[in-house]
């Protein structure tokens, strides 16, 4: 006789995760579990059912038609408990990990400004940074709870939120024959040197801060080091005739530790507003402890906006042509 009362509301969250992502790990690490306890848990819950609601098919953990039939049950019920059991969320008293999937450099400027607030208010949670293969598919089935990406095609399923918009420069060292030039730097003026090529990971529309820049070339062609990693060029550069397209924040860090300094890309191409975003899935768009957390982000974004502000001010801001007479050391 099955013993369904042994059965908690997060053993019940906990099946329809493991339906649902296959892997006791993913089902586990969505639900704040370790590994140890995914497993314990899952082999408890299978004693309180005398048939068998999963089983083992090539490495996933598939329903049994036995689940499939409780399932809106099981389902009915979680919401119901959601319902009464909804209290104001409090982040002082908050344990929750967030993980962010990000490969963009300027992520530390970003956790920067973010990271403090969040130990202000919510001194027990953590932030997870991670790198993801594929972070819209990692948002979407929750192995992430936000991602930060560039806002280019992005699929419909998702929320974001503005964070900043990518002001693209060129990233020399400071001897570089572009600096010498007496003139603004043409798209041709690049094309006579090689690349450090950034890649965003993404596979189609949105390969990297480069794309559409060198439009006649081959793919690649002029690339001599491609990386997700683009701190890792930094010393090269200094000591060669590489250049990179990269965003301006991203160059603001290089130019802090290492001799090499931001151009503006050429006048005719066509740079456009493209920004980059926070973005979630609809499964964390309700949820309070996230709402709180995009807040963080958002209040980030608005001085971010300031700072530039005054950085432009000051002559020290994204370079413009009509600024920019002369570089300085």
């Amino acid at each position: 006789m099955s013993n369904f009362a042994n059965l908690s509301i997060a053993d019940l969250n906990f099946l329809l995760q493991v339906e649902k992502q296959g892997v006791l790990l993913k089902a586990g690490e969505i639900l704040n579990m370790s590994p140890s306890t995914s497993s314990r848990t899952f082999s408890r819950i299978k004693t309180y059912f005398d048939t068998p609601i999963f089983r083992l098919e090539k490495g996933k953990w598939i329903a049994t038609e036995y689940f499939q039939a409780i399932r809106p049950n099981v389902i009915s019920i979680v919401e119901a408990a959601e319902k009464l059991n909804k209290t104001k969320f409090r982040p002082s008293e908050c344990t929750m990990t967030f993980g962010l999937s990000c490969m963009m450099t300027e992520v530390e400027h970003i956790i920067g400004g973010v990271l403090p607030m969040m130990i202000k208010e919510a001194p027990h949670s953590r932030l997870d940074l991670r790198k993801s293969d594929d972070e819209f598919k990692a948002v979407m089935d929750g192995l992430a709870d936000f991602a930060i990406v560039t806002a280019v095609n992005l699929p419909s399923e998702v929320h974001f939120l503005r964070l900043y918009r990518l002001d693209r420069v060129v990233l020399v060292r400071k001897d570089h024959p572009l600096t010498r030039l007496g003139r603004d730097p043409t798209t041709k003026d690049l094309m006579d040197y090689d690349r450090v090529t950034i890649l965003s990971g993404r596979a189609r529309s949105w390969t990297g801060p480069d794309q559409s820049v060198f439009p006649r070339e081959h793919y690649m062609e002029h690339t001599r080091f491609s990386t997700t990693r683009f701190h890792a060029a930094w010393e090269a550069m200094e000591h060669t005739d590489l250049i990179s397209v990269c965003g301006w924040r991203a160059a603001e860090i290089a130019m802090r530790g290492h001799k090499l300094v931001a151009l503006p890309l050429p006048r005719e191409i066509k740079k456009g507003h493209v920004w980059n975003v926070l973005i979630w899935s609809e499964a964390k768009h309700k949820s309070e402890p996230h709402i709180w957390l995009r807040g963080l982000f958002s209040r980030w974004a608005e001085q971010e906006a300031r700072r530039v502000i005054e950085l432009a001010k000051q002559g020290k801001g994204p370079p413009k042509f009509s600024a920019r007479t002369k570089l300085k050391d």
